[in-house]
């Protein structure tokens, strides 16, 4: 292999002892993965030839880094990018749902839940006196569970709300702790098709420092990580203790 410009997938998963890896996701579409390595070093300098030359460099130390980007914002990539929790929720009704207090006309409110249907609104009489929709107010947006309030005039607050809901799926942003996993790129190299392999046994992630929520173009989301130590992995001095590159030949 000589010229390179590598693609391929990348998986994540879990660490298994010995520098292996458990099951494996594949995380779609990534369009970069770049590893730095690096090394601490002390210098010192002469001082007897008036130059103040390097006389020695002393390695204090080695670390690798990785940079991911991410096009696909399935569940499973927002649980690592976000540190995250998935909880499933599912549909139900509400009845008296009660809307906040000092609300005036042209306020826009949002009800508890989302992909509403079926709606009522009512105000706090005895009697309670049912609201018209486009005359008291207005359904913004049903999937958000968005209305706009219109018309007061004779109405008893709070107002109540009776709807169906519809399931959800949530995912609670910073509720994990940093989540470490096996990194496999299966790829080949375009420019001969050759076959490369490269395998990380400890990538720490850090949570996603930009996600873009409004876009004029495509979404995408970077990652940075770690690559820790495997010490149970340096114990065979094939597999070192950070990971390795692996050339695949013919069987």
């Amino acid at each position: 292999m000589q010229d390179f410009s590598f693609q391929g997938k990348l998986y994540l998963g879990t660490r298994l002892p010995g520098g292996r890896s458990g099951a494996l996701r594949w995380v779609g579409d990534a369009p970069k993965c770049d590893l730095t390595l690096k090394t601490e070093t002390e210098t010192r300098k002469d001082s007897y030839s008036g130059n103040r030359l390097t006389s020695a460099v002393l390695q204090k130390g080695k670390e690798a880094e990785l940079t991911v980007a991410i096009n696909w914002a399935d569940i499973d990539n927002l649980l690592l990018g976000l540190y995250a929790s998935k909880a499933t929720f599912a549909g139900g009704t509400v009845s008296g749902e009660i809307l906040p207090t000092g609300l005036s006309a042209n306020d826009v409110v949002a009800l508890d839940h989302g992909t509403i249907s079926q709606l009522v609104l009512t105000d706090s009489n005895p009697t309670p006196t049912p609201l018209v929709v486009n005359a008291h107010y207005r359904i913004e947006s049903p999937r958000a569970g968005l209305l706009k309030l219109l018309d007061f005039a004779g109405l008893t607050l709070p107002l109540r709300a009776a709807y169906r809901y519809g399931a959800r799926t949530s995912v609670a942003m910073l509720t994990t702790p940093a989540p470490e996993r096996y990194l496999l790129l299966d790829g080949i190299n375009v420019i001969d098709n050759a076959p490369v392999q490269v395998r990380l046994y400890r990538v720490q992630f850090n949570p996603v420092s930009n996600l873009g929520l409004i876009h004029e173009s495509f979404g995408q989301f970077e990652l940075t990580a770690s690559v820790l130590f495997d010490a149970e992995a340096a114990a065979d001095p094939v597999l070192g203790g950070f990971g390795r590159l692996d050339l695949p030949e013919a069987a």
